[in-house]
């Protein structure tokens, strides 16, 4: 077991006013931690990173697209960046407002909140130290939003990069509210209830080991409390990086799973009671180009560690997926980026979580890069590739024609848009080019469930200039997906 350092803090929480409005009263947390406003539907939240906003290069936007009973709407949606009326900060060039994004009900007043990392903006004389925005949601949605309180500056100055990734959960019957911040100079835990000026209840930092660029929380033993997990690209005398699980209370991590994850998720995929860990690994390569023995495989693969009452055995041995896994649609290349992001949900609805695992690097009849997104079903032994299907936009019923650096599958989030109970599929493409333009603004393709799995029949997609993106520059709008 490795040990890290850990520095605590506690934030006194006081009652205060923001924007004339009276911070609410502790109260049950929202159903879903992606509904904003309250109405049962959970809302997608897209990235927009590289937007140009007020005539500053990559200052960066988000769009929600709020749930309705037909699926992410094109109609009720909000375009939100640092010049937006309300939001902290002032819009800045490189800023990458929307880099990375999250959502819980931070303060249990019923409605889910969205954070927003800004990795790249600089605070007081520190240069990217980076920042995360804490949108406060109401019965009309994302409102008002403030800075969440950033860690001293002696514990991370120019650089630092906080927010390049970011996670949440809402508070539960045993369990706080919790937010975990990575950046390359530590990892920030925050537990809350969160003020309406930003300030947890406490917070911690891991200042041991940095370098890391992305986190997960979620309840891997079913203690009811979420477990942390770190992907990190070097990770102290991991220099190599790795996945590193954290169960909860023990600020202990676990020896590094034997996986370079770049993602991760979790879901049952077994149907035993427990989540299960998905690691999308899209490179996984050496120098030289070939795979790590028993890491990586050409063009990518996907790593499943079973869940169980005592978490994530770390001498397990996973189960892996890639393009030469029988069953699996297409064959292992170079540059496929297989597992660049995966989502788990019961599509199906037949007791086991399936996978959708995006692969954006895919080549289509000769078009480079034009990308696609494979479902893979779960079963009593774990996914095992028999089943699996394909979609791209050639597939009959998909909107639009694969082109050359669409990169459609670079993000995928399955969730129930619809609140028929099923889950449906929202697949980011962020180099498509939008009618008429002459730059890669994105767009978000969302697929709905039915009795017998995704319906492409009904599928249909959302354009960045249609929820107001500008499409003369380039956005990357569906870079990021809210997990």
């Amino acid at each position: 077991m490795r040990k890290r350092t850990l520095v605590l803090a506690a934030a006194m929480l006081t009652t205060t006013t923001l924007l004339g409005f009276p911070a609410p009263a502790i109260a049950a947390a929202a159903k879903y931690a992606d509904d904003f406003n309250g109405d049962g539907y959970r809302d997608l939240v897209v990235g927009a990173p590289d937007a140009t906003v007020s005539g500053k290069a990559e200052a960066g936007a988000v769009v929600v697209l709020y749930g309705s009973a037909t699926g992410p709407s094109t109609t009720k949606k909000q375009l939100i960046s640092q010049a937006t009326a309300g939001v902290v900060g002032a819009a800045e060039a490189y800023d990458r407002f929307g880099e990375s994004v999250a959502s819980a009900d931070l303060d249990a007043d019923g409605y889910a909140d969205l954070l927003v990392g800004s990795p790249y903006e600089d605070v007081g004389d520190a240069s990217n130290r980076g920042s995360v925005t804490v949108l406060w949601g109401s019965s009309q949605g994302l409102r008002t939003g403030v800075a969440l309180s950033t860690p001293s500056p002696a514990f991370g100055g120019d650089g630092c990069s906080f927010g390049t990734g970011l996670a949440a959960t809402s508070p539960t019957a045993i369990s706080r509210a919790l937010v975990s911040v990575p950046g390359w100079c530590a990892v920030r835990t925050l537990s809350g209830p969160v003020s309406r000026t930003g300030k947890p209840a406490s917070s911690a930092l891991f200042v041991d080991n940095p370098s890391a660029e992305d986190t997960l929380l979620g309840d891997l033993d079913n203690n009811g409390h979420p477990d942390h997990v770190e992907i990190s690209v070097g990770l102290g005398d991991h220099p190599a990086g790795g996945v590193f699980v954290n169960p909860h209370d023990t600020q202990t991590y676990e020896p590094p799973l034997p996986t370079d994850g770049d993602n991760a998720t979790i879901g049952d995929v077994n149907g035993d009671g427990y989540r299960d860990l998905v690691i999308g690994n899209p490179g996984d390569m050496t120098a030289d180009g070939t795979p790590r023995p028993g890491i990586g495989h050409l063009g990518g693969q996907i790593a499943i560690w079973p869940g169980g009452a005592q978490g994530i055995d770390p001498t397990a041995t996973p189960i892996l997926i890639h393009q030469d896994t029988p069953g699996v649609p297409g064959s292992a290349e170079s540059d496929d980026s297989f597992g660049a992001d995966v989502s788990v949900a019961d599509i199906n609805q037949d007791g086991y979580g399936d996978i959708a695992v995006g692969v954006p690097g895919e080549d289509l009849s000769g078009t480079r890069n034009a990308g696609s997104v494979i479902v893979i079903p779960g079963s009593a032994t774990g996914p095992t590739g028999a089943g699996s299907t394909s979609i791209t936009q050639n597939s009959v019923g998909v909107p639009g024609t694969s082109e050359h650096s669409d990169r459609f599958g670079a993000t995928v989030r399955l969730a129930d848009f619809t609140k028929d109970g099923r889950p449906d599929l929202a697949v980011g493409t962020p180099g498509e080019y939008a009618p008429g333009a002459n730059r890669a603004t994105g767009g978000v393709w969302v697929f709905k469930a039915s009795s017998t799995g995704l319906n492409l029949a009904t599928s249909y997609s959302i354009m960045a200039g249609s929820v107001g993106l500008p499409t003369t520059t380039d956005t990357s709008w569906s870079s990021v997906l809210a997990p």
